[in-house]
């Protein structure tokens, strides 16, 4: 490969590239406000090494250093506007170690399954790139099957990725902090769980030192005091080897990235409510005791796809737009959440909003707007009251807000949501907060337990605390806090920066790469397979180089002319697609080409009923309805059989009871039967 320039003279001399004048440079104030070097003309102006302004981060309040650096670092990057896909541990080494310093391009990791291909297409589509590349050819670097193996093959790939001369890269990591340059977080890994691969991009990304330790490899499971203490401690040991400063906010380590899984809850006492976010305690003086915090913390979350998926949504995709629903009263401390005053903030700011509050908040407004089209904001931000598996908005009975009636997301988003219990069971999809990480939410902070609502920072407030460069785990958590159960998924040091300067073209080096790797670009090999009547394969290379506008042309093509061509992944495919698009009718048709199985898929099932919801509500249309019916939805089927009962009582109130009861003998507890009697009391009216 050829010789690349060392990641310290691209960082010291190309990067930033930015002026400043002499008055400016000794301004803390210049991290305020960007464009105030602009505001002096008549000053002299001088350049600036980025080591420099590196260094000026220190004249910040201590709580704003980490979210200073970290966003300089993310403005530094150098981007290749391609997206690189592979399927292998092998592949995916061989990409990261392609990166050298701040040139960096995005890569994503397929693992064949539905959620990993819209994970990819979702990014896609918010990135933009000019080409998707899929490596064909296994990679050449080492993978073992032992622990030190898969850590020595980890510490490889940073190391190239830093700079390639270099094998060490605790060295190269050194040589930046002598010239001033120290990235404030550290990453931990597991090397034999599956989230190395989103903690290693992240550690490549941001130029952060990693910690190797044995986790619990475990989701599902609370940690104890006991097990907390020793993971900080261990951590802590492997600060003081790696020399850096990490016992207060403020100096060289503000942030932990827990790449391997772990539960997020700890039970620290016998009672049920004794229970505080894993991340909220691991970084702070006495984790059994919930100390003083000296870090702030997040953790990866799901399988190796989407660890992956939520590191490079993080490293490459800014924060620009934004989605607001504020659920709650416009009275009392509900007032501190307001959300139109959030929204106001961020407009302001020259960010995209799109506000839904009072009166405009109702249940039936949040399953409309889910109906009509996805959300297309790269920042959630939701008050609701409610549980694990439901939210409660206004006009609507407790309980009937479920799940699956949360909005399809176009692009991968940040969310904040104050909501008690939606994180309790993040790996259930049947939960708030699950469902929302499969819609394509990267980074989230949510409550694991009861948390008050005064445990939860104001969503204006976050959202002003994003605008000052607060890094993400930072803006959502109360500066001085004891630990207490907001938990935050994802890279906790995210903040609303520039994601680097995008290149004009791809340069030769990684185009080398490229081709030894016998890269594959998509829009391109789609066309081949076209020709070839390899449909389904071409429309997912279509959905994975994001022209949707194809895949419906060709799905509405194949349902006139050759429905029998119509596979199970195909027909999922243009569902997605399709309403993506705002083709509900379409939606409808490649449902039913769908084999039984086939349909019980959540994503495509929630996709049918907002498509559905759209086309009966709009057009009465008797199609949509007949396919409701028959395919109620797991864990909210009472729900579902109600909306349509309360259309069905229209014409025929004994049809609608009837409908109703005919769910009877499916009912599994008293719960359900008591919500059953309760839905028949309304549609009786």
């Amino acid at each position: 490969m050829a010789q690349k320039a060392s990641a310290w003279h691209i960082v010291g001399t190309l990067l930033l590239g930015f002026c400043v004048s002499d008055a400016s440079a000794q301004d803390s104030s210049l991290f305020d406000d960007p464009s105030s070097a602009q505001e002096a003309p008549e000053q002299v102006q001088r350049s600036v090494s980025f080591g420099e302004v590196f260094a000026s981060v220190e004249r910040a309040e201590p709580n704003r250093r980490a979210g200073l650096r970290s966003s300089l670092l993310s403005q530094s990057m150098q981007v290749v506007p391609i997206v690189v896909i592979v399927d292998s541990p092998v592949e995916y080494l061989d990409a990261i170690s392609a990166w050298e310093g701040p040139l960096r391009y995005p890569i994503l990791f397929d693992d064949g399954s539905e959620l990993s291909r819209e994970h990819i297409a979702r990014f896609v589509r918010a990135f933009e790139p000019e080409q998707v590349i899929r490596v064909t050819k296994r990679g050449t670097s080492s993978w073992g099957r032992s622990a030190q193996e898969r850590q020595d093959a980890i510490s490889t790939a940073l190391a190239a990725a830093i700079q390639e001369s270099e094998p060490d890269w605790e060295r190269s990591l050194g040589v930046l902090k002598d010239t001033g340059i120290v990235s404030p977080g550290v990453v931990v890994i597991d090397p034999m769980d599956q989230h190395w691969a989103g903690g290693l991009a992240l550690a490549a990304g941001r130029f952060e030192p990693v910690i190797f330790i044995s986790g619990p490899q475990n989701h599902y499971t609370e940690l104890t005091a006991a097990q907390a203490e020793g993971m900080n401690q261990s951590i802590e040991q492997g600060l003081r080897r790696l020399g850096r400063s990490y016992d207060q906010i403020g100096d060289e380590v503000d942030a932990l990235t827990l790449a391997f899984r772990i539960g997020v809850k700890i039970k620290i006492g016998p009672q049920d409510r004794d229970r505080l976010a894993t991340t909220d305690q691991i970084g702070r003086s006495n984790a059994s005791l919930g100390g003083m915090r000296w870090a702030w913390s997040g953790q990866l979350f799901g399988n190796t796809s989407t660890s992956v998926y939520q590191a490079m949504c993080s490293l490459f995709l800014p924060i620009d737009s934004a989605f607001i629903w504020d659920g709650y009263p416009t009275e009392g401390q509900w007032v501190q959440y307001d959300g139109t005053e959030t929204g106001e903030t961020l407009t302001a700011a020259g960010m995209q909003t799109e506000v839904f509050d009072d009166p405009r908040a109702s249940l039936a407004g949040f399953k409309g707007r889910a109906a009509s089209s996805p959300v297309d904001a790269s920042l959630i931000m939701m008050n609701t009251k409610g549980s694990p598996n439901h939210y409660d908005l206004p006009h609507a009975p407790t309980g009937m807000g479920k799940p699956g009636d949360i909005p399809m997301l176009d692009q991968p988003a940040a969310m904040h949501i104050v909501h008690s219990f939606s994180l309790s069971q993040p790996f259930q999809s049947k939960t708030v907060g699950g469902r929302w990480l499969d819609r394509g939410v990267y980074l989230y902070a949510g409550s694991v337990d009861e948390p008050f609502l005064t445990g939860f920072v104001p969503t204006p407030t976050v959202a002003r605390r994003l605008l000052g460069q607060l890094p993400f785990a930072a803006a959502i958590h109360y500066d001085d806090g004891q630990a207490w159960k907001i938990a935050v998924i994802g890279d906790p040091l995210k903040t609303l920066s520039a994601c680097g300067v995008r290149l004009d073209s791809v340069p030769p080096i990684i185009e080398e790469y490229i081709q030894t790797s016998d890269g594959a670009a998509l829009n391109t090999r789609a066309k081949e397979l076209l020709k070839a009547s390899d449909f389904t394969d071409a429309i997912e290379d279509f959905v994975l180089t994001g022209e949707d506008d194809a895949v419906v042309r060709l799905g509405k093509a194949l349902l006139a002319d050759k429905p029998e061509a119509i596979d199970d992944r195909c027909a999922s495919m243009i569902v997605h697609a399709a309403f993506r698009k705002g083709e509900h009718e379409l939606v409808l048709e490649a449902f039913e080409r769908l084999s039984i199985e086939a349909r019980t898929d959540e994503q495509v099932l929630d996709t049918m009923w907002m498509a559905g919801r759209y086309m009966m509500t709009r057009f009465s249309d008797e199609h949509a309805m007949v396919l409701m019916r028959t395919h109620l939805r797991e864990g909210q089927e009472i729900q579902d059989a109600e909306e349509l009962a309360m259309r069905m009582r229209r014409d025929s109130i004994s049809e609608a009871v009837g409908f109703l009861e005919s769910l009877r003998p499916t009912l599994k507890n008293q719960s359900q039967a008591r919500a059953l009697n309760k839905a028949l009391e309304r549609v009786r009216g």
